[in-house]
């Protein structure tokens, strides 16, 4: 059966056949009016990540029946609760302690800290580390150079290939980050370190230096 560019492009971010997802969207538009006003069996990619922007939490709705139709329901929790983190829900998270998921100097960098919350709520394990040696290993999460102020750099966990599931392998931090919003490179840029760039820098990811 042909579906639609939008069905295609949401069946790909997260990883189902399109049928299910087809299902989905025809399943939420009867309950939700933004999900049948939206149009997103119609959209198409540029479309569909300007509707995340706007109304993640419809697609959100799409994304979970979608994987539920497809018999995986904890990867269904797994999108709502990387959404949640991706939109700063709950209103009074966790604190992030020191040196957990990232080096103790990068701690306090806020790009960082929203990467570390998503990248947990996906149900990766973090770094801990003292700052001098690693008292359990985990993925590390760094800002990027300073001339590209949107980026972070992710050192997966040394584990993560015999991860399944949405989350699993190396793309699956990819596949996180990327649905929770930010842009990503689809390549390890150096030495196996995967990039993401928040949501807010997508639209000029790679300014150009200041002359000043």
């Amino acid at each position: 059966m042909n579906y639609s560019r939008g069905v295609h492009l949401l069946a790909g971010l997260i990883g189902v056949d399109p049928h299910h997802v087809a299902r989905a969207v025809r399943t939420a538009a009867r309950a939700h009016r933004t999900i049948h006003e939206s149009g997103i069996d119609e959209l198409t990619g540029e479309q569909l990540r300007r509707l995340v922007e706007r109304d993640r939490f419809a697609v959100a709705i799409v994304a979970n029946l979608a994987m539920r139709f497809a018999g995986r329901s904890e990867d269904a929790l797994l999108l709502m609760d990387i959404y949640r983190a991706s939109v700063g829900t709950p209103a009074h998270p966790m604190p992030i302690r020191k040196g957990v998921g990232a080096l103790p100097e990068h701690h306090d960098h806020p790009y960082v800290q929203r990467a570390i919350r998503i990248l947990q709520a996906g149900g990766l394990p973090p770094l801990h580390t003292d700052g001098m040696h690693a008292l359990r290993w985990g993925f590390q999460v760094q800002p990027a150079v300073e001339g590209l102020p949107g980026w972070i750099f992710i050192n997966p966990d040394p584990d993560c290939d015999e991860r399944t599931g949405f989350a699993g392998g190396r793309l699956g931090y990819l596949a996180v980050m990327r649905w929770a919003g930010w842009g990503v490179i689809t390549e390890p840029v150096y030495e196996g370190l995967l990039a993401a760039v928040h949501p807010d820098h997508q639209d000029n990811p790679f300014p150009a230096p200041s002359n000043s």
